[in-house]
């Protein structure tokens, strides 16, 4: 009797944890209709935000390459004017790219927290083989934070130009990202791709893009109400005995922003699954998620901790897959350009397109193109650029089928509700995998017999 007691504890142990679920999440992020609806919506982001781009730098509004490492000081050059040739999201999407990859390095080595200095930036070096090689996860989040800040607070018209449309665009694919999971996992159902979106896009202002939204503008609102405060103090005499008799409403303020901050960054990754799982409207999704976060903030980091594990080993093998299959294409295909075209003690053709790939970037190309070769080096470029957004498209996609994953167990952990219970429209189009045929039995056949 003792082991059927040890391994029904150890089942009832991996169940209340969640990790038999969460295991589960590397086999949804990786369907296909999962990666083609993260992989458009990477297309989209970055076609409008190079589009943005072209406008600012026609009309000389770049910016240098390393703004951001001087923003959050992580550059110790001199300061700049501002003036560089670089579009703001170019250098937006190269310095959240290289947070999340110095995340998952972090990850690897074991660094969840890294280094943040009290009042100022994260301090570290970069990626190195060293006994410290990486930030921290923590610290890399903080430093996303920061560069969320510096376009905000450097480049307010570009970011109400571009967040806005990046909720859209992510609220349609995400959203209908999240709607297959939620079905995958509690039913093990499917729905088409048609069927996502159209779930997605008819819960998409209501709710994939407002929630997010609603606490930010709360926030907004708050500091624009402390702001009138400064303004008062300003005040000679009045305004320093007012304002520093009523200071303690100002720390007031300050403390809400802290806790609505601090619950979009650690709830806000329940928003959208709420709607997915529960068909409900954007205010019930951002109430549904603080409540859960403030009832079990323990076991919401507990679920955190290890998606943020397992998706980051996911993303290194899907890196490492990718790097294998571009680098096995640039082998072959470099020695067939090689013994046709190339003269003695000069490069392939192939490599003078594209350099050999490595396993941090994909593509690359060594130097100038001349003649109609800059038209091979770019479709060639096309199609290996396309493999590397496909990695990012795991990342987007195991993030919004985590996030569904969790929501289910926190809420069974708060509410008890049952980890099969979705809200299900009797227009949704769900297709029901068949269930296997029993086997013929074998030998003779006993029938009953009735008395």
């Amino acid at each position: 009797m003792a082991p059927d007691k040890n391994n029904a504890t150890q089942s009832h142990w991996s169940e209340s944890s969640g990790l038999t679920h969460l295991l589960r999440v590397f086999r949804f992020a990786v369907h296909p209709e999962k990666l083609l609806l993260a992989l458009i919506g990477i297309i989209l982001t970055i076609c409008w935000g190079f589009m943005l781009d072209a406008l600012w730098t026609r009309t000389g509004h770049g910016v240098p390459a390393d703004d951001i490492a001087r923003y959050v000081s992580l550059s110790t050059d001199a300061a700049s004017d501002g003036q560089g040739s670089t579009g703001v999201f170019e250098v937006f999407k190269a310095f959240e790219m290289s947070c999340i990859r110095d995340a998952v390095e972090s990850v690897r080595f074991g660094r969840f927290i890294g280094e943040i200095g009290t009042g100022g930036p994260v301090r570290s070096a970069t990626v190195t083989a060293g006994p410290h090689p990486a930030r921290g996860a923590l610290a890399n989040i903080a430093l996303m934070g920061r560069g969320l800040v510096w376009l905000i607070t450097e480049h307010f018209l570009y970011a109400a130009l571009f967040i806005p449309v990046f909720f859209l665009i992510w609220g349609l694919a995400g959203g209908a990202i999240c709607r297959i999971a939620a079905l995958q996992f509690a039913r093990e159902e499917r729905i088409t791709l048609t069927e996502a979106l159209r779930f997605a896009k008819s819960n998409l202002i209501g709710g994939f893009v407002t929630a997010p939204l609603i606490p930010l503008v709360l926030c907004l609102i708050i500091g624009l109400v402390l702001l009138i405060g400064g303004v008062f103090m300003g005040i000679p005499w009045l305004g320093d005995i007012v304002a520093g008799a009523l200071f303690c409403l100002a720390l007031l303020g300050g403390f809400l922003i802290a806790m609505l901050l601090i619950g979009m960054v650690i709830g806000g990754s329940f928003f959208w699954p709420t709607i997915a799982v529960e068909r409900s409207d954007s205010f019930d999704a951002v109430s549904r998620s603080f409540s859960y976060v403030v009832a079990k903030p323990l076991r919401v980091l507990w679920y955190a901790l290890w998606l943020t594990l397992f998706g980051s080993f996911g993303w290194l093998l899907v890196m490492f897959i990718a790097w294998l299959t571009a680098a096995s294409t640039h082998l072959f295909v470099a020695l067939g350009t090689d013994i046709v075209t190339s003269p003695e003690g000069a490069p392939d053709k192939l490599t003078a397109l594209w350099a050999q790939p490595t396993f941090e970037q994909l593509h690359h190309i060594p130097g100038p193109v001349q003649g109609f070769e800059w038209v091979g080096a770019g479709l060639v470029g096309l199609w290996v650029m396309l493999l590397s957004a496909l990695v990012w498209s795991f990342l987007a996609s195991f993030y919004f089928s985590g996030s569904t994953v969790a929501y289910y167990l926190i809420r069974r952990d708060v509410d008890g509700t049952d980890l099969g219970e979705i809200e299900i429209d009797e227009d949704d189009q769900i297709t029901t995998p068949a269930p296997e045929a029993d086997p013929p039995p074998s030998g003779n056949v006993s029938l009953p017999v009735v008395n």
